[in-house]
């Protein structure tokens, strides 16, 4: 197929602005990141050149989601602007060109990198997860700031939740089993040897006739054999529900193959899966009519602005939406699909409304 002049001169600018936007903000990042663990990573004589390049590949690979539609957003601006302030937008309209064939380029790029995402989440993206989570879990020490509460789901329905682990000495500290809605037991520590785990310094802990929970027993060595095969089964699985692919999680809703505690967290996954690598149409479809517009004066650092805030709203909103949907306030579908769906149809509506 012959490609004209203006289409060629189009590509080129989109192409190489957003490769160039997304190479400089990813090296930030990774320089930002690198000098916050440098400690680690000359501390740890096992990690190598070719591990840190691994490590960063893969971590560009997990901000995917957020960084391609961000860099299209930004390439869709500056274009745009430039074409429009240059005068270049009015000559291609007066050539007899439509709006809508000079925006191709910009949904052609965005459709290629929707394809992308969907196939890094179905092949890359797992294995990438997996990667990164056991590479900081091998080679970070856990910082003391670190609030985070890591929770896994055993094979009888119970749940464990602790805040670090030491893969070295296969240790959990401060440990929580939730066995039922009527029985927790707390632990300062765990030793999850597959055989027989051991708790260290054990609190058992069961609700009495006015609801409150008692401590009724306290060890300080206590030998797990009621949950060793729940940890077991846990500990074979190489992936969490985070990091599965499209296609496994779609098995196990359909076939109904997870516990009540997994289920709500499997289907939000799923759905932002599937629903994420639309992001890259979804910001052309936003910005393109405001930087299309004829007027004298364009503003260029207002558009950036309030573009920018508005991506950051809208992740956070689907932050908010993850963990609604996952602890069950929100179904998953009106937390995820909702806003997905009011955005799609607000901006197609205004898109195709100007172009006409």
């Amino acid at each position: 197929m012959h490609v004209k002049i203006w289409q060629r001169y189009l590509t080129r600018e989109i192409v190489s602005f957003f490769f160039l936007f997304l190479g400089c903000f990813y090296s930030i990042y990774a320089l930002i990141d690198y000098s916050l663990h440098m400690q680690d990573f000359m501390q740890d004589t096992r990690i190598t050149f070719f591990h840190i390049f691994l490590y960063y590949l893969f971590e560009f690979i997990k901000r995917a989601d957020l960084l391609i539609p961000l860099a299209v957003l930004i390439t869709t601006i500056k274009v745009l602007f430039a074409l429009n302030i240059k005068g270049e937008l009015v000559a291609l309209r007066a050539s007899g060109l439509s709006l809508k064939v000079i925006l191709r380029p910009f949904f052609y790029l965005a459709i290629a990198l929707a394809l992308f995402n969907y196939i890094s989440n179905e092949w890359i993206l797992p294995s990438s997860l997996t990667f990164v989570d056991r590479f900081q879990e091998q080679h970070w020490k856990p910082s003391s700031k670190n609030s985070h509460l890591y929770t896994l789901s055993l094979s009888d329905q119970s749940k464990l939740i602790y805040h670090s682990k030491d893969t070295q000495k296969q240790l959990l500290t401060d440990v929580f089993w939730v066995r039922n809605a009527n029985e927790i037991w707390h632990m300062k520590s765990l030793c999850y040897d597959l055989k027989q785990p051991i708790g260290f310094f054990v609190d058992q802990l069961k609700r009495n006739g006015k609801g409150h929970f008692e401590r009724v027993e306290s060890f300080e060595k206590y030998a797990f054999g009621l949950f060793s095969k729940g940890l077991l089964e846990n500990y074979k699985i190489s992936t969490s529900l985070e990091n599965q692919k499209i296609s496994i999680l779609f098995k196990d809703l359909v076939q109904k193959r997870l516990s009540p505690y997994e289920y709500p967290t499997a289907l939000s996954y799923f759905l932002l899966k599937v629903t994420m690598p639309l992001l890259s149409l979804l910001v052309v479809l936003a910005i393109a009519p405001f930087c299309i517009s004829h007027r004298r004066c364009f503003p260029v650092f207002l558009t950036y602005a309030l573009a920018l805030f508005g991506f950051i709203a809208f992740f956070t909103l689907l932050d908010a939406a993850i963990i609604l949907s996952e602890n069950e306030t929100i179904s998953a579908f009106y937390a995820i699909l909702f806003p997905f769906c009011i955005c799609f149809s607000l901006f197609s509506y205004r898109y195709f409304k100007r172009v006409q």
